[in-house]
């Protein structure tokens, strides 16, 4: 089992977005892929084909001591998702004291599943530093961190340092993702360029641009491959599941490519 951990100390910078079309993506290939979301907003289903957010999920039932698979389900791309559910609030603080108590935990219950060995299993987290999000990345094989064009997501580069410092794998393979670039926008340009400097080789080779067919899709409940496969994203998109697989076997150091103008 491969875990990938699309990780952000920014709300709104695509996680559940690239989680949801990196499942996909890697689930139209072939080995099988399951995708999990770690995040209360419980909107990774909607991308992957449900028409309104799943009620039931894991962590209501993981809350109440039930097996938390059994909230999951398939869908036509060959995705298996487990999505959150809704959980109130005392629920989610009780799996937070769940895993201060029990380290381990997320990883246990992944380990449990009954899942092929080539199976890659994608995490969609909340904003670090939430408890789910650092047991994401004490889970993690590889980390995927998603830093949209933006003044904000250049002002802490040594607080995204620090994120990366608790992933588990020893090293961890770790990439950094431009998401929501606008070219026509003076300030997207100066971050990007931010960005570059600060990130250097860890940046990816792609820029996920912002394009509108992406909240369309999700209105559809659909993702952009199939609602628009011409779309700029959707080739974007495409390009960062070819660099994930494309590198797969390869060391550490090979897996932070240099950074590509857009």
């Amino acid at each position: 089992m491969r875990v990938i951990a699309i990780v952000s100390p920014l709300g709104g910078s695509g996680r559940t977005t690239l989680a949801a079309h990196l499942a996909t993506l890697l689930a139209r290939q072939g080995p099988p892929c399951l995708a999990v979301e770690l995040c209360a907003q419980n909107l990774l289903a909607r991308h992957l084909g449900m028409q309104e957010p799943s009620a039931l999920g894991w962590a209501p039932l993981a809350a109440a001591g039930q097996w938390w698979a059994d909230g999951g389900f398939d869908n036509t791309d060959g995705v298996s998702v487990l999505p959150f559910g809704k959980a109130p609030p005392d629920a989610i603080e009780a799996l937070h004291r769940q895993l201060q108590a029990q380290p381990r935990w997320l990883l246990d219950q992944l380990e449990l599943l009954d899942v092929p060995d080539d199976c890659t299993v994608v995490l969609d987290t909340p904003a670090w530093p939430s408890p789910l999000a650092r047991a994401a990345l004490r889970c993690a094989d590889v980390v995927l961190v998603t830093l949209e064009a933006s003044a904000r997501a250049c002002a802490d580069p040594a607080g995204v340092q620090a994120m990366l410092h608790e992933a588990a794998a020893a090293p961890a393979d770790q990439g950094v993702l431009v998401t929501r670039f606008d070219p026509r926008r003076i300030s997207h340009r100066e971050a990007l360029q931010t960005l570059r400097q600060q990130w250097g080789e860890q940046l990816i080779p792609y820029t996920l641009h912002e394009d509108e067919n992406i909240p369309r899709a999700l209105a559809r409940a659909m993702c952009v491959h199939s609602f628009a496969p011409q779309a700029q994203s959707a080739h974007d998109l495409q390009g960062v599941c070819n660099w994930l697989t494309g590198q797969r076997q390869a060391p550490p150091s090979m897996l932070v490519a240099g950074a590509s103008r857009p």
